[in-house]
């Protein structure tokens, strides 16, 4: 009995050793690999071919509308203008500047204001980027009823009360920035345009809450009246 278990042990060992290898050593041929390493796994280099694809060519073109990183979209509310061929400012959106447009402040104090023009194309990609980044806890009107608070999630702002709708752009532009208390930090996830884009549309949605007739254009009360 004591003879199979020296021989169990014995084997053991071994296998140990063959599944572990020696770090470290080199050997004249390749060794035994049980799970092989991640530099020898089956995939594409650069500039490869391929015999699975009909061309032959590992490399695929890119989806029909991608643009690389740091290139303008001529036509979206943010182009500025500049040639694809330049290092420009605020191009890809996570401008590195200290200006009021890239922090929301003017040295130490919070400004207010949307720095760039309020148009309806900015509204909706407002509404877009809140409804993806903001609306699951802030909810879709801004009222903290966002899905996440039915599941026990306390605490979440309303953009309806009196604290926020005083707040100036640049100080919610910070938040959304660095975040602040359970709200994370979007500054990595949400391009600056598209931050002042949210600022401007959150400033929508308060005003829908709260509009009186003192805001309704000249031609237009008798209607809402009715």
């Amino acid at each position: 009995m004591l003879k199979y278990f020296f021989i169990s042990t014995l084997l053991a060992i071994i296998g140990i050793f063959a599944v572990a290898g020696w770090q470290g050593k080199t050997f004249t041929q390749p060794p035994l690999e049980i799970f092989p390493d991640m530099v020898r796994q089956p995939k594409y280099q650069p500039q490869h071919t391929s015999d699975f694809f009909a061309d032959s060519r590992a490399a695929r073109q890119p989806v029909a509308g991608t643009v690389p990183v740091g290139y303008n979209v001529k036509g979206y509310y943010y182009y500025n203008g500049a040639s694809n061929s330049q290092d420009v400012d605020r191009s890809n959106g996570f401008s590195g500047a200290t200006d009021y447009y890239s922090t929301g402040r003017f040295g130490d104090a919070y400004g207010d204001g949307v720095p760039v023009p309020v148009d309806a194309a900015l509204l909706e990609r407002g509404r877009q980027r809140f409804d993806i980044n903001c609306a699951v806890c802030h909810g879709r009107t801004g009222a903290a009823n966002g899905i996440v608070t039915q599941y026990n999630l306390v605490g979440v702002a309303s953009f309806q009360d009196d604290r926020l709708r005083q707040m100036p752009d640049g100080q919610i532009f910070n938040t959304i920035t660095l975040g602040k208390n359970k709200m994370g930090a979007y500054g990595a996830n949400i391009a600056v345009e598209d931050r002042w884009a949210i600022i401007a549309y959150i400033r929508a949605l308060e005003r829908s809450q709260h509009a009186t007739l003192g805001d309704v254009p000249k031609g237009l009360e008798l209607e809402v009246k009715k």
